[in-house]
């Protein structure tokens, strides 16, 4: 229940940066369901901390992945891929894990898959949209 409460807190607190426009550091929460990632978008400030926290509701590893921008990747994601990664994290069945990365400078949609073997395919597909 604290997991739930708390995944509910930060996910309103990130709703309200965004509707208030603030330029201050972004905190977003990621809930992994099968394969999906929960929400299926996220928007922050260019250039800003990033505090990410990953609950993994599954029985499996799930990983979130960051795209540079414009780039796309073969399937299956392997180590051709990962030049083109910004950032990850990843989060072992049931764990919660959180990570700290700076938002990129360059505005734009970015790509956020997961990099575990066959669950892109699966539809483990979101976007990262910096302003």
């Amino acid at each position: 229940m604290r997991t739930i409460l708390l995944i509910l807190f930060m996910s309103l607190h990130s709703i309200v940066q965004v509707v208030l426009g603030e330029t201050t550091d972004s905190t977003i929460t990621v809930t992994t369901t099968g394969f999906q990632f929960q929400p299926q978008s996220w928007t922050v400030n260019s250039g800003k901390k990033v505090t990410v926290t990953i609950t993994n509701m599954t029985v499996q590893e799930h990983e979130w992945v960051l795209l540079k921008a414009g780039t796309k990747i073969t399937l299956p994601f392997g180590e051709d891929d990962e030049q083109k990664v910004y950032w990850q994290i990843q989060a072992k069945a049931g764990e919660i894990k959180e990570g700290t990365f700076f938002a990129p400078l360059e505005p734009g949609t970015y790509d956020i898959i997961c990099g575990k073997p066959r669950h892109m395919e699966r539809g483990m597909k979101a976007t990262f949209t910096v302003k």
